[in-house]
């Protein structure tokens, strides 16, 4: 019986050991540690809140026309019932009408474009934009699209409740509308997450989840079972679609970006963790992961800032942006509040731009916490973008407005950031 005793107080403080670090990481993930109560918000030296652009989740800055580009919902109360993206399949009769936004950095204001071509339903999540290199006027804009599936009834589950798909605009930089190309479905897109474009013919879309609702999607997310992968998907010709899977070892395949030399940057959301990979192959391409980075909390939409100003000063403030969470327990209660206002809360992490270097990545151990908000200003953060500032517009200074998009929030946020502050691991 001693010895019995003795050889279980082994076992279990063994396996106590084993498992307080990943078990203490999950609460971290999570927000456990991170109670509303002493909430500290972090934001930059003036912030605007953004008119028009109610439920955007994703957000693409375009260089060549200083303006960004969003898909907005523009219906909160809409999205507690019906947004597939994140399990809500309660009134698929119900969907909300979203349209494509684009903002201007200087002026802050928002302009809805009209589609024509495209009657809807628009519930809108990713996007990617996509100009040829001899055409900047002309951008093309795929768009998730999240529609009820007309197949599908109550009294059968035989079918999916959603029928997400993607959309395919073009429009031309500072126009107010964006004309409909086509629709993409095919088999391989379940539940599209974010997109990639690599031409007007093709891009990459994650699948986020295996399951699209109940129990078993829960067990998927919190036990980081790599069920889901990244498509990549061909436009063989006007009706003809392609599709094969590029990378399926990456649990809760959520956002998709670019990092400097067409590297492409996945985010695994719950897993909490930034994935560099490399693009390879001809017809059908494939993802092959070179690192990772982790941070401490939920990860979705990545991007990457690239200095345009590096060399003036000797600083080069490059590097990649990592929205997410702060308190992932509050979301699933929180997210059906129809008002909007039950807070959920919002981090974004910034790491210089050696972590995304396979030889010195291992150098970075920790994200820089670059914005905070308890939801007050900023309603769950999804993706983040920096716009720079041009230092001879500015008295030499080096600033940069950083805008913050949330796929429930009653707005984006804009918040103009000292980089020598907020940036300064990134010139060391």
């Amino acid at each position: 019986m001693a010895f019995f005793l003795y050889v279980t107080t082994i076992v279990v403080g063994t396996l106590s050991a084993l498992l307080y670090a990943p078990l203490k990481r999950e609460a971290t993930i999570l927000g456990f540690f991170r109670p509303l109560g002493s909430w500290q918000n972090v934001h930059g030296i003036e912030n605007h809140a953004i008119d028009g652009t109610v439920a955007c989740e994703d957000l693409h800055y375009h260089e060549p026309s200083d303006m960004l580009y969003s898909a907005c919902g523009g219906d909160i109360e809409k999205a507690a019932g019906w947004f597939p993206g994140a399990g809500s399949l309660d009134h698929p009769e119900n969907p909300w009408y979203g349209t494509l936004v684009v903002i201007n950095p200087k002026t802050m204001k928002s302009q809805k474009l009209t589609l024509t071509d495209f009657e809807g339903p628009f519930v809108t999540h990713g996007i990617s934009i996509y100009n040829s290199p001899s055409d900047f006027e002309t951008v093309y804009i795929y768009a998730v699209n999240h529609i009820p599936n007309p197949l599908w009834t109550a009294s059968s589950s035989a079918q999916p409740k959603a029928a997400s798909r993607i959309e395919l605009f073009v429009h031309t930089v500072g126009s107010n509308t964006a004309k409909h190309l086509r629709s993409i479905s095919h088999p391989l897109i379940r539940t599209p997450n974010d997109l990639l474009a690599l031409s007007e013919r093709e891009f990459l879309v994650t699948n986020d989840h295996y399951y699209r609702d109940g129990f078993m999607r829960v067990v998927e997310e919190f036990s980081h079972s790599a069920w889901t992968e990244v498509v990549h998907v061909h436009l063989v010709d006007s009706t003809n679609v392609s599709a094969s899977v590029s990378l399926n070892s990456i649990p809760n395949n959520n956002g998709l970006g670019w990092g400097p030399n067409q590297q492409v940057l996945i985010s695994s959301a719950l897993a909490a963790t930034l994935y560099f990979s490399k693009l390879e192959g001809g017809y059908n391409k494939t993802l092959s992961v070179t690192h990772s980075i982790r941070a401490d909390g939920v990860v979705d939409n990545p991007s990457f800032f690239s200095d345009p100003w590096a060399g003036i000063d000797g600083k080069d403030y490059s590097g990649y942006l990592l929205p997410g969470l702060g308190r992932p327990i509050e979301f699933l209660g929180n997210y059906k509040d129809p008002t909007g206002k039950a807070p959920i809360s919002s981090i974004v992490w910034y790491v210089p731009a050696m972590a995304g270097e396979e030889e010195r990545g291992s150098q970075v151990t920790q994200p820089r916490l670059l914005f905070s908000d308890n939801g007050s200003s900023l309603r769950g953060a999804t993706t983040a973008v920096i716009v720079p500032i041009d230092p001879a517009t500015n008295e030499g200074r080096r600033e940069g407005w950083l805008f913050v998009t949330g796929v429930i929030a009653p707005h984006m946020l804009a918040t103009k950031i000292d980089f020598a502050t907020a940036l300064s691991s990134a010139a060391e």
